[in-house]
Formats: C-alpha cells, structure tokens, sequence
C-alpha cells in the first residue's frame, strides 16, 4: 500500500512539471517581446531601420542597409518557427504582420500580436513610440 501511495505522488509530480499549452504560449510570448525589444534597441544603436516580419509559420527580423533590406545578423536574431501548440494571430486578424522600428525607436506600425494555444492566450503588443509590453 505504501508503495502504491509513493508512486502516485511520484506519477502526480511528473504530470504536474509537463510544460502545457498555457506554459509554451507564455514562454513563447516571454521570448518574442525580449526578441522585440532587442530588435528596437539595435535599430537605436545602428541608427537604421529594422523590421521583424511575422507569418503563420514564424517571424525574422531584418535591417535596412544602402536602401535595402538584409537579415539581421546574431544568433538572437536567426528566424523563428512557431512551436507546434502556438498559434499566430496579428492584432487586427490577419495572418502576416510587420513591425518596422526607425532609427530613433519608434514603430510606424504598431501591433498587436496574439499568441494562443489551448485555452491560452497571450498578447504582445509593440506601441507606436516602440515600447515592447504583454497582456494575456
């Protein structure tokens, strides 16, 4: 009997520290807005645009150099595929956005996007005057 009783409490744990859909969707709104925030930051420090492009399938990010656009090199900033239990939603619902930070910080494309998988749901939301936030 006692046996039995350790190995219920021992198979509760395990359940219990198995990531779920709430977990994944807020992790990956955690990495998304620090990924963002970078973004803005290398745009102030290089004095150039940058853009982080964001499809169904995933986001990268890009910089404007001599008038063209270029990827974002840094291992921060390699493409990203959505995990497999997140799903995208740009705020005004379309499935493709584009948030663009100017030299100075700020987004001429404010946004709003949703992050959701299960009964999660979070939001990262990039302001006009490039101030990076999350609300679920």
């Amino acid at each position: 009997m006692l046996v039995l009783a350790i190995m219920a409490l021992a198979a509760t744990a395990v359940v219990l520290t198995i990531p779920g859909d709430e977990q994944s969707v807020r992790s990956e709104a955690d990495r998304l807005a620090a990924r963002l925030a970078a973004a803005r930051d290398v745009a102030v420090i290089e004095g150039r645009s940058v853009s982080v492009n964001f499809a169904p399938s995933g986001y990268g990010f890009e910089r404007r150099v001599r008038g063209e656009w270029q990827a974002l090199p840094g291992r921060s900033f390699r493409q990203r595929n959505w995990p497999s239990d997140v799903r995208f939603t740009a705020g005004d619902g379309q499935g493709a956005a584009r948030v663009l930070f100017d030299r100075v910080g700020t987004s001429s494309t404010p946004q709003a996007i949703v992050l959701s998988g299960g009964d999660a749901r979070e939001v990262v939301r990039v302001s006009a005057t490039g101030d990076v936030s999350r609300d679920r």
